[in-house]
């Protein structure tokens, strides 16, 4: 049975499924841009905000990284592709909050948009990263 952080990861990652553009996880990104853009999913380290005492449940935050990049012939379309990206991610991931039970909350803060997209072609890209946080809570072993 895989931990809660795994079974977490994989919810996101299907909650992004529906999206246009390719999504992967923690990969580097690809030498091109697709065509309809990427999502790659980032995770940090989870880290417990609290204890529920006596009850030997502890309470986990993880912030996830979606790096989300997109190609443009001006930056008018880059601006508007990155846009219409952020939005569908974000869209998918509020459609339900719990990913189908496997965490307690997801929260979505402001993109940030990326100086530079280590791909060939970048002068065409533009990239920002879309912070996710998932607040889960386990048994007194995190990895259960």
């Amino acid at each position: 049975m895989p931990s809660k952080i795994e079974t977490a990861l994989v919810a996101l990652q299907g909650a992004l499924s529906g999206h246009a553009a390719t999504v992967l996880r923690s990969a580097d990104l690809p030498v091109e841009c697709p065509e309809a853009g990427v999502l790659n999913i980032v995770p940090g380290d989870p880290r417990e905000v609290g204890r529920q005492l006596g009850t030997g449940r502890r309470e986990f935050e993880c912030v996830i990284e979606i790096e989300a990049v997109v190609q443009g012939a001006t930056d008018t379309l880059r601006d508007a592709g990155l846009d219409a990206s952020l939005i569908s991610a974000a869209g998918l991931l509020l459609a339900d909050r719990s990913l189908g039970g496997a965490v307690d909350y997801l929260d979505i803060d402001a993109p940030q948009e990326t100086d530079e997209v280590p791909m060939a072609g970048a002068e065409t890209l533009k990239g920002a990263v879309l912070p996710v946080t998932l607040f889960y809570v386990t048994t007194a072993n995190p990895m259960e």
